[in-house]
């Protein structure tokens, strides 16, 4: 009877363990991105087929992140790293993993993306009208490298994760082909939704602490205008200038990223009378974040 009662108590912890052995080493291909908004686009297009890691931790500034060690560890299981190309940590980590893992395939999803250029580069935004770089233009002195954050750019973004998730595993060849249809036409609803809401829209000035609507702004034809300057805290004339736009430009909107400071943008906004709005372009719901930045675009005309 004891034997009996044992063999009753350890049996469903033996089970238990199992699953979690199971759920731990699930025997999934795994793969990498550098930032979060890069898994929704893995996600769309691979389903749960991958296990996905992802660098830089919700919250964490992408500008000069350092990976763990347990991260740089995780490399030797991963088939493939995707790469925005043109962020600060990438440019200093990537040749490190490609020395240390040969063996990873580096996909850098900037192909084909039509690149604004800037005058600092990552890490150092210049406050300026960013210019418009030929794809593949890396010969100019910095690359604004959030394009994930345009519908269009986002949709070459897409075409070039597909064929990198086909490489790290050929078996999902089809299924990433028919998921890749499905997201096309899901990213095409999304920018003519935008540009339905925008069309007829008077405020097309807005400010934003740190730059990362360039690529929005050109698609859209609205105009960013960056309280940093070449990465840096606005200077004391550089502030003057903003609060005169302000009022030339009858600017009542102040973007402010959800991991950046807002002393200086609270402070812009006494002098101004602009209200600050949170948007979060690191944010791993891309779509959602998507909708919800048009809606806060769209709320600059009432305001």
């Amino acid at each position: 009877m004891i034997r009996k009662l044992l063999i009753a108590l350890i049996l469903p912890v033996a089970m238990l363990a199992g699953c979690k052995t199971k759920s731990a080493d699930s025997g999934k291909p795994v793969i990498t991105v550098t930032i979060l908004p890069l898994r929704y686009f893995a996600e769309q297009l691979a389903g749960d087929h991958f296990t996905i890691n992802v660098l830089v931790p919700p919250g964490v500034s992408h500008h000069n992140y350092d990976p763990t060690p347990r991260q740089l560890q995780e490399f030797e299981k991963s088939r493939a790293l995707f790469i925005i190309g043109h962020l600060g940590f990438e440019k200093a980590w990537v040749p490190k993993m490609k020395s240390n893992y040969p063996a990873l395939s580096v996909i850098d999803l900037s192909k084909g993306i039509l690149l604004i250029s800037e005058e600092g580069g990552e890490g150092g935004h210049a406050g300026e009208e960013p210019v418009a770089g030929t794809a593949g233009q890396h010969d100019h002195e910095g690359v604004d490298p959030h394009y994930w954050m345009s519908v269009s750019e986002a949709k070459k973004l897409a075409v070039t994760m597909a064929a990198g998730l086909i490489k790290a595993d050929p078996a999902c060849d089809q299924m990433v082909s028919n998921n890749l249809a499905l997201l096309n036409r899901k990213l095409d609803s999304l920018a003519s939704s935008m540009n339905q809401k925008f069309s007829s829209l008077s405020h097309r000035s807005f400010m934003i602490f740190h730059p990362a609507l360039a690529y929005f702004a050109r698609d859209y034809q609205f105009f960013q205008h960056s309280m940093e300057l070449a990465g840096k805290e606005p200077t004391a004339s550089h502030f003057k200038d903003l609060v005169d736009l302000a009022r030339v430009e009858k600017i009542n909107t102040i973007f402010v990223q959800k991991e950046y400071d807002q002393e200086n943008a609270q402070t812009l906004a006494r002098e101004t009378g602009a209200q600050i709005i949170t948007i979060d372009p690191m944010s791993p719901e891309w779509f959602k974040e998507m909708e919800s930045l048009a809606a806060k675009i769209v709320a600059m005309d009432s305001r």
